[in-house]
């Protein structure tokens, strides 16, 4: 196995853990903080990427539903979907591309 094929690999398992443990979380919950109908959860992971690079993964229970080019999303959803946005200078992004 090459070097590129073994970060390649350890890129593809570690997004794999981090969506997995998510979902576990997710599953067996706290108690009270327990999604119910109607309530959601959106799990932000930031992590050193080497240098000045920032990784950032992203997770939600439920996953997101496009519906006819919307996206239906619970009020937590809605704001780690902005927060994500922001960081990322997605608006300025679409703005300039008009």
């Amino acid at each position: 196995m090459t070097d590129a094929e073994r970060q390649d690999a350890l890129s593809h398992w570690h997004d794999l853990a981090v969506a997995v443990l998510t979902a576990a979380g997710a599953a067996v919950g706290g108690g009270e903080g327990d999604a119910g109908e109607g309530q959601g959860r959106a799990v932000i992971v930031l992590e050193d990427a080497g240098g000045d690079e920032v990784a950032v993964h992203a997770s939600f229970f439920p996953q997101l539903e496009d519906v006819g080019g919307e996206v239906l999303v619970t009020p937590a959803q809605a704001a780690a979907l902005e927060l994500l946005e922001a960081m990322t200078g997605g608006e300025e992004e679409e703005e300039e591309g008009l």
